[in-house]
């Protein structure tokens, strides 16, 4: 392949002449499929578009129309112009126009054929805008052709596509539709004419299914992959079992002996590759090429720029999102091959994880995954010793990262949950298929909460009398036995501290990784399922007595005002400091260790960042909050719902026997609940100490500091062995976190993913919310209400230090235990992840806030805005936009008030 006149590329242009005897009278300007209105401004012909008129056929339509007329295998079809589709809004006279002239290009072109979007910002350089526009396959008939653009047409309208459009700055972009003779493929795939994320590497990676391309583009089936070098040469491949085919007539079952065939032979797979090439040459860039293969051979439906993984803004993210749906696919179905994976359905959430690690880098995942998955983790022993009965090594696939972001495995999860009653992981899996809300913080709202009878009943409350002990049993033993153990030995400290051999270093970090998953965050499992647990019983009687909306505002305020919180404490030493009650390296000494987020290894602490504390007394100055006051009275409201609830439960109908539960239930809640907080407070300590010595390996290394993060702590030893070889190994991981912290902000990635659903990781998804007017509906998480600005803090934003002054409305994607400093500065809080016991909820009921998850709020609320929040209903108003005229604002409100009944 090294040269254009080398025998192999003669041989395979004498190929694509016998397979495609239309190509020479294509290039003639002959041939089938030419209209009469090639040149029109509504209808472009394949061979009439021109090299500058991307802005009126879009760039698919302009590459594929390149391509043939270069006398690439390209199959014959016309382009819908932009014009077209601007006058088709125009008017009836107007549409009806345009209608007859697609038909009758449609016509002359004659067949079965596949409808495209062909927008103007579309397979550019920037962003391939993958599987955000609808693609119609197999379109027959001048009915089925007009549905068809019509839901092109739609799709470009849909809220998802514009949000999309607006956050990569392409507001004025346009849309063209591509129509062509589609290919009966026998089979198909996908070429990249360089190494996935690494184009250094000069070779064609070609993934291939039979049938039609389009379940592998879309991440739900596993191809065939054929790895050959740029000379031509069979590097590797390796064949999976293909059972299902898309063809032109839908989804069939592959014949018995061809699954396990491959579907290219050796020498097909070095004529995509040599196509590809020749069109990475034609281009002059690394090309993503789609093609097909049929009884004339090979044929190129899609080509556009492959660019470097490690290119600014959006460049590179559409590779990297289709090389994680493949990677996840051939996972999936290596799990399932093996049994780990039974459920009909897999379900991957960032529910619960994603509020305590949003888009982690891989250290800092890594870290958390060996702490607490695996059988050998903290979960395996903290649920074991609470009487959960399951198979250890269901947990090692717990945790898993989608395009960069962190997932739990709902099946994995599900089965550590098992009480006794044998819980019906396949009924979990179906009610999220139904509801996928439920699998966020699913152990409050999904787990356990059928009713029962019989022997499961008696079993269930068995174990439920377990539970009663095991917390009596903690609560006994924590200030004796269980917190004394929770700080880090001194020798600990002094060998990951003060280590002159980075060996050492290493050595004292494993340490303390064994010290944290033999010890406190097995505590914190203990602790954080115990008041789960608690608080869920008390959740699911109150709501079943008294309602879903009373019952679940009333279980806010009697887990509001908490005391014996580390987290909480943080806040009143605060107050402390500002009039010198008490001194700044003291209150550093004590939450120094703590960031923004905590859990995020590359995050500075605090105490790196002295800055930090002066802008937050400046912060609570310019709020004119007292939060030691607010304290005093969250615990005085608390206290007196507290004193009226068996009334309140008397004339709900409650029997003595059961209130006597429920009562029972909120004291275990209450008293757990703080100790979770404090017992995170301090693992979150060990942390810093681990960070401390990532960083003495870095400096040894020579490296910068960002960069080691991009290892996982298991990489460590072998970096001191070879710095190169771990240091290229980071750099790529660094790129593919850019990439991954830009799949955030454009929403790229669910909240949560389906196994058969692949194809959504890279379209962004509907607006939750959308349509709603001038109000929303979300989930409470702490009562009250009030009227303040907005400050919307998109995904992977860095939350601003100072400048807070005390009227705002927090709106963001979760907060964690670093950022609750500023609930005692702002007037509410509106998080997108999280649920009725998270680290944020819980906090903002200890800062006596309103709080609301309502799912994206970031996209929805515009920022600057003005707004009400009711935390006791979930509801959100809009007052006013930022760029209203501003309005009296009593009147303001007061309408907001109102709406607030009607959202």
């Amino acid at each position: 392949m090294a040269g254009a006149e080398g025998a192999l590329e003669r041989r395979a242009r004498a190929s694509r002449r016998r397979a495609h005897p239309w190509c020479r009278t294509r290039r003639a300007g002959g041939g089938p499929g030419v209209s009469a209105h090639g040149a029109s401004a509504w209808i472009r012909d394949l061979t009439a578009v021109a090299a500058g008129e991307g802005g009126l056929v879009g760039n698919k339509a302009l590459r594929q129309g390149l391509l043939l007329q270069a006398g690439f295998p390209v199959s014959p079809g016309f382009c819908l112009t932009t014009r077209a589709l601007a006058a088709w809004h125009a008017g009836d006279a107007l549409r009806d126009a345009v209608r007859a002239a697609l038909l009758d290009a449609y016509r002359q072109l004659g067949g079965c054929v596949a409808v495209r979007s062909s927008a103007v910002e579309e397979d550019g350089n920037g962003a391939s805008y993958a599987g955000i526009y609808t693609s119609e396959l197999a379109v027959s008939g001048e009915t089925a052709l007009l549905t068809a653009v019509e839901r092109c047409l739609a799709s470009w309208s849909e809220p998802a596509a514009a949000d999309y459009r607006r956050r990569l700055g392409h507001d004025d972009g346009a849309l063209a539709i591509l129509v062509q003779q589609l290919v009966p493929a026998i089979a198909a795939g996908i070429a990249y004419t360089r190494a996935p994320l690494d184009d250094r590497r000069h070779e064609v990676h070609i993934d291939a299914v039979w049938g039609l391309a389009e379940p592998l583009a879309a991440g739900r089936v596993t191809g065939d992959s054929f790895v050959l070098s740029h000379r031509g040469r069979l590097l590797r491949r390796r064949i999976v079992a293909k059972e299902y085919a898309l063809a032109v007539g839908g989804m069939h079952v592959v014949r018995a002996q061809r699954v396990r065939a491959a579907c290219l032979t050796p020498q097909q797979a070095r004529d995509i590759a040599q196509l590809a090439l020749r069109a990475e040459t034609h281009f002059g860039a690394p090309q993503d090429v789609e093609f097909a293969i049929d009884v004339r051979g090979a044929w190129i439906l899609q080509s556009r720029p492959l660019v470097a993984a490690r290119s600014a803004g959006g460049r590179g993210l559409e590779r990297y999102l289709a090389g994680e749906r493949r990677r996840l696919a051939r996972k999936f179905a290596e799990l399932r091959r093996r049994g780990v994976l039974r459920g009909s359905e897999l379900v991957l959430s960032n529910g619960n994880i994603g509020e305590l690690l949003p888009t982690p880098t891989v250290m800092s995942f890594g870290l958390f995954r060996d702490l607490f998955a695996g059988r050998h983790g903290a979960i395996v022993r903290g649920r074991r010793r609470l009487g959960y009965r399951f198979d250890p090594r269901c947990v090692d696939h717990l945790y898993e990262r989608v395009a960069g972001q962190a997932c739990f495995n709902l099946e994995a999860d599900a089965a550590t949950f098992d009480d006794g009653t044998a819980p019906d992981v396949q009924h979990y899996l179906a009610r999220v298929a139904a509801d996928p809300s439920l699998a966020n913080y699913p152990e409050i709202r999904l787990y356990g909460q059928d009713e029962l009878d019989g022997e499961a009943a008696q079993a269930r409350a068995t174990f439920q009398g377990g539970m009663r002990a095991a917390a009596r049993d903690f609560l006994q033993r924590y200030a004796g036995e269980i917190a004394p153990r929770l700080g880090v030995p001194a020798k600990l400290k002094l060998d990951v501290g003060d280590a002159a051999d980075p060996q050492a270093t290493v050595r004292g970090i494993a340490r303390l990784m064994h010290f944290l998953r033999a010890g406190p965050c097995v505590e914190f499992v203990v602790a954080a399922r115990l008041g789960f647990h608690f608080a869920a019983e008390l959740r699911t009687q109150l709501v079943r007595r008294l309602g879903a909306n009373e019952g679940e505002a009333l279980c806010a305020r009697l887990l509001s005002g908490l005391p014996d919180s580390l987290v909480t404490r943080q806040a009143l030493w605060l107050e402390e400091v500002a009039p010198g009650r008490r001194t700044q390296a003291a209150y550093l000494e004590a939450y120094g260790h703590c960031a923004d987020n905590e859990l995020e290894l590359s995050e500075p602490r605090f105490a790196e960042q002295p800055a930090r504390l002066a802008a937050q007394l400046d912060n609570l100055a310019a709020s004119g909050r007292h939060p030691a006051a607010e304290f005093a009275r969250q615990r005085a409201e608390r206290a007196a719902t507290e004193a009226a609830l068996p009334r309140r439960l008397c004339d709900a109908g409650m029997a003595d026997d059961e209130q006597a539960d429920l009562i029972e239930a909120l004291h275990y809640a209450q008293q757990l609940l703080p100790l979770r907080e404090t017992i995170k407070h301090h693992y979150t300590a060990v942390y810093a100490l681990i960070r401390r010595g990532v960083l003495r390996v870095a400096a040894e290394l020579g490296w910068p500091e960002d960069l080691i993060f991009h290892l996982y702590p298991r990489e460590l030893p072998a970096a001191l062995r070879d710095p190169q070889g771990l240091r290229r190994r980071a750099e790529r991981r660094a790129e593919e976190h850019a990439l991954a912290r830009l799949a955030a902000r454009l929403r790229c990635v669910p909240d949560v993913v389906f196994g058969s659903r692949l194809d959504a990781i890279g379209m962004p998804a509907a607006l939750s919310g959308a349509g709603a007017g001038r109000g929303w509906g979300g989930a409470p998480l702490s009562p009250g209400r009030v009227s303040g600005v907005a400050r919307v803090l998109e995904a992977g934003a860095p939350l601003p230090a100072g400048g807070w002054r005390g009227d705002e409305i927090l709106v963001l994607r979760a907060a964690n235990l670093g950022v609750t400093p500023l609930f005692r500065v702002v007037a509410g809080v509106i998080v997108e992840v999280g649920g009725l016991l998270a680290h944020s909820a819980c906090q903002a009921r200890e800062a006596g806030i309103p709080a609301i998850a309502l799912s994206d709020a970031t996209r929805l609320i515009p920022d600057g805005a003005r707004i009400v929040i009711d935390g006791a209903s979930g509801r959100v108003a809009l007052v006013q936009t930022s760029h209203e005229g501003i309005a009296d604002e009593y009147e303001t409100v007061r309408e907001s008030e109102r709406s607030l009944a009607t959202v």
